[in-house]
């Protein structure tokens, strides 16, 4: 760093700071809500207090990190903003809650300030700093100068995903009914706009993992590296999302606490993208993945066969679908792992290749020499060692 650079990096992190701080306190004064009401565990996960605080923590910890180190990356900030926003929003339903709970007489119109936080805080977190982010990933660029335009299309569909949780109506805490205060006119004649709004955040995350595709496709072995890490909490996040929200419509409150894997993962690609072999993780989780989905299928489609199409009884049906299974796994998570290694751990792929050459002209050798020069430059070329030497033992 030079001594130009300090000076500049100053104000970032004092911002950065103050962010995190603000987030901080904002948690705390939920905490302090929740301990002096009622502190049920039951009532917390209900009103999305632990994971919107939760959420809070870990978009301001990674946002803060992001900016103190690298500040003109806007991700960071985007993730600050993120956590105080959903900081904002637990406390904001805590403080209701202790109002209710304890019969105090507050304004009408803080109260329904409280209201319209806790609406609207939690989608500013989802529905827009977090798909720019993924957008921006990992240079705080797009992907190609014609991408600008989908940062500028997240930003509005961003806006009216925000917007459409400005419904007018009442929120109820306890014996409490509270009307937020900020609601958006004539809501219910903007009905296609809201729709537009949900169906266009869905394209935009479509295509901010495209983006993370045509990077991957495009860049060097350092980004690919940095791009496992988020895909490998994109795969855990949307395939834990997309089953229960997605499939069946609904989910546990506390299955939103997958949502922090993601700036968990992007903050360990920018700082740390080498602190372990990620592709080989990616690869094995990918692998596993898939060959657990194709035997469950298996096993579901031959319980069936065996047990209604066929005349078995349920017992036998499902020993025989089990011993099915357990026959296919090792040739079927084999040939997926070729498969995977193929697409997303190359050096592994090209060095199990490499080896399977040297040992199928092995076995028509002969001469010494030749074999120990083949041995060497196998070895120089699949784990590119810093010195090889070969040893060979001559027997009388």
């Amino acid at each position: 760093m030079t001594a130009q650079s300090r000076p500049r990096r100053r104000p970032a992190r004092a911002l950065a700071l103050g962010l995190f701080a603000l987030a901080l306190a904002e948690l705390a004064l939920t905490i302090a809500a929740a301990l002096a009401g009622d502190p049920s565990w039951a009532n917390a996960v209900g009103s999305f207090t632990v994971t919107n605080g939760a959420m809070g923590l870990g978009f301001a910890a990674c946002g803060v990190l992001l900016a103190w180190h690298r500040p003109r990356n806007p991700i960071g900030w985007l993730f600050l903003a993120a956590g105080v926003a959903d900081a904002t929003s637990a406390s904001g339903i805590q403080l209701l809650a202790l109002v209710a709970e304890r019969g105090w007489e507050w304004d009408k119109t803080l109260l329904s300030v409280l209201a319209s936080l806790f609406g609207f805080g939690w989608p500013i977190a989802i529905g827009l700093c977090l798909p720019m982010a993924l957008l921006l990933f990992p240079s705080g660029r797009p992907v190609g100068p014609r991408w600008r335009w989908v940062i500028w299309a997240a930003a509005v569909i961003g806006l009216l995903f925000v917007l459409s949780f400005g419904a007018p109506g009442t929120l109820t805490a306890g014996r409490l009914v509270v009307t937020p205060y900020l609601t958006v006119p004539f809501y219910h004649r903007l009905a296609p706009l809201w729709t537009l709004g949900d169906v266009g955040w869905s394209v935009i995350i479509g295509l901010a993992l495209a983006s993370l595709v045509i990077r991957y496709r495009r860049g060097d072995d350092a980004i690919r590296r940095q791009l496992l890490w988020l895909l490998l909490a994109c795969l855990a996040v949307f395939g834990y999302a997309g089953l229960w929200w997605g499939l069946l419509g609904t989910g546990p409150i506390l299955g939103l606490l997958v949502i922090p894997l993601i700036p968990a993962a992007i903050t360990i690609a920018i700082l740390r993208y080498q602190l372990l072999d990620i592709r080989l993780v990616f690869s094995r989780t990918l692998s596993y993945a898939i060959v657990t989905g194709l035997l469950v299928g298996v096993y579901a489609g031959l319980v069936l066969l065996t047990t209604e199409a066929l005349p078995f009884s349920g017992t036998v049906g499902v020993a025989t679908s089990t011993l099915a299974c357990a026959a296919l796994f090792m040739p079927l998570r084999r040939r997926t792992q070729r498969m995977v290694d193929r697409q997303f751990n190359r050096t592994r792929y090209d060095s199990d290749q490499t080896v399977a050459a040297f040992a199928a002209r092995l076995q028509d050798a002969v001469d010494l020499d030749s074999v120990s020069s083949d041995l060497s430059a196998v070895i120089q070329a699949a784990l590119e060692p810093a010195h090889l030497t070969v040893w060979i033992s001559r027997q009388p």
